[in-house]
């Protein structure tokens, strides 16, 4: 995420009343591609070979993503795969209900 201190969206209507994305300013475009795609604006600028700048902007990013993280616990796991909550969530929820339900245990007998 990068914050943009001005940005030029153009909108249209389309005829069955959708409002659609028109456009951007030429100053917003030139930030993102500054940001997100730099070896594209530069092609783009350069006039240099395009398709090979996306096909670089889009091949960047592949090698950086790490697998997720999966949950600490199988039950956390579970409710994962059920509910597709990020991990950090689900270990969180798990932990909680794990602490209230050792909080509440009362081992029969006297302890010794």
């Amino acid at each position: 995420m990068v914050e943009v201190s001005e940005a030029q969206v153009h909108f249209a209507l389309t005829d069955d009343g959708q409002l659609v994305l028109d456009g951007l300013g030429d100053d917003t475009e030139q930030d993102i591609f500054e940001f997100c795609y730099p070896v594209l604006g530069e092609a783009l600028t350069a006039g240099k070979d395009v398709v090979r700048a996306v096909q670089i902007e889009r091949d960047r990013g592949k090698d950086d993503r790490a697998e997720p993280e999966a949950p600490a616990t199988e039950l956390g796991r579970r409710t994962k795969a059920k509910l597709d909550m990020p991990t950090s969530i689900v270990n969180r929820m798990v932990s909680r209900a794990a602490k209230r339900r050792l909080q509440s245990f009362k081992p029969p007998g006297k302890p010794s």
